[in-house]
């Protein structure tokens, strides 16, 4: 047996916070898991005790003894399997392991007392990223008082003062999209928008009708909204009848969802409608998965540099813990790539 493990005894229990904070164990329960309004000064004294007693939910469960200072990151997502989250670990892993940390890659759960927090808490981790996640208040300031950074990645929300982001140029996407769309000659247009309305969602758009309403006044400009997952459905009436309207002024219907998989959603309506991509409807996506250059026809797109995104947040994380800025904002370019769907590339 490790004789430091044996020197360090049964690991702390959640009444041993308390007890050493002064507080009831609900109340460190509830600052451990993040949830629940405090004084700031009874949160600070809860997680300082949790800190210096080596508390971690999952060594009490198996009686292990803490580990002391880790180099762990943190990668935080809604949910597993999806080209997003598979970019953003593959290149988060690289380069946490070039700069020595290692990665954990967690999900969201609905119980607080098991959520991201908890667990970053009980492992003690020298940063956190955020993926698509939006983080309370008692969170942030939890993290800030146990000195451990956070990285918004391509937050949801407007960052609040204090955090990092990392995010890419979302509304001059949306603006070459547009503009793209013009180029070819569409002469209606459409945007598919996410519900519900995410930071990101509504820059992409707001490009896109900038781009729109300079190369193409007075053109017909429709929006219609789904959801954001992989599965969702366009209306095949509603994308039929734009283009009726693009095709009575003389050529295509110009869409641009806001996500490759609204995209592919808006591919498949056209399909149940009859209409022909790039023919009768002009299509740009938005995110450059892998999937999109395999559809059927090829789907011109704005890629964002996920990979490079991802990276940048572990610099961020790490530059911090080296005591840089704990507020850097960072926006890396979008390119927009050409292919059949628009009837180019």
């Amino acid at each position: 047996m490790d004789p430091e493990a044996e020197q360090a005894g049964p690991a702390a229990t959640l009444a041993d916070v308390a007890r050493a904070a002064g507080v009831s164990v609900s109340s460190a329960s509830r600052v451990l898991s993040g949830r629940g309004e405090v004084r700031p000064e009874t949160r600070a004294r809860i997680l300082r005790a949790a800190a210096d007693l080596g508390y971690r939910r999952s060594a009490t469960r198996r009686g292990r003894p803490a580990l002391h200072e880790p180099r762990l990151v943190e990668l935080v997502v809604g949910r597993f399997g999806n080209p997003w989250t598979r970019t953003v670990a593959d290149a988060a892993r690289d380069r946490a392991a070039a700069l020595g940390y290692d990665l954990a890659l967690t999900v969201e759960r609905a119980d607080p007392a098991d959520d991201w927090f908890a667990r970053v808490v009980a492992r003690r981790s020298s940063g956190v990223i955020l993926g698509v996640t939006t983080p309370t208040a008692a969170e942030r300031d939890g993290l800030r008082d146990l000195g451990i950074p956070l990285v918004l990645l391509d937050p949801r929300g407007e960052v609040p003062d204090g955090t990092s982001s990392v995010g890419t140029t979302d509304r001059a996407g949306g603006h070459d999209a547009g503009a793209h769309l013009v180029a070819r000659g569409a002469t209606g247009f459409l945007v598919v928008a996410g519900a519900p309305r995410f930071r990101f969602g509504r820059a992409r758009e707001a490009g896109f009708r900038d781009a729109v309403r300079a190369g193409r006044p007075g053109a017909p400009l429709d929006r219609i909204t789904t959801g954001w997952s992989s599965d969702e459905v366009v209306d095949a009436r509603e994308l039929a009848r734009t283009a009726t309207t693009a095709s009575a002024a003389g050529g295509p219907l110009g869409v641009f969802a806001v996500t490759d998989d609204m995209a592919f959603a808006v591919s498949r309506a056209a399909a149940t409608a009859g209409l022909r991509v790039p023919e009768d409807v002009l299509l740009v996506g938005f995110d450059d998965e892998p999937r999109a250059a395999a559809a059927r026809p090829p789907l011109t797109t704005v890629r964002q540099p996920l990979a490079a995104m991802a990276a940048r947040a572990v610099d961020l994380v790490h530059a911090a813990r080296s005591g840089s800025a704990a507020d850097e904002h960072v926006e890396l370019p979008t390119r927009l790539v050409v292919r059949a769907s628009t009837g180019a590339g």
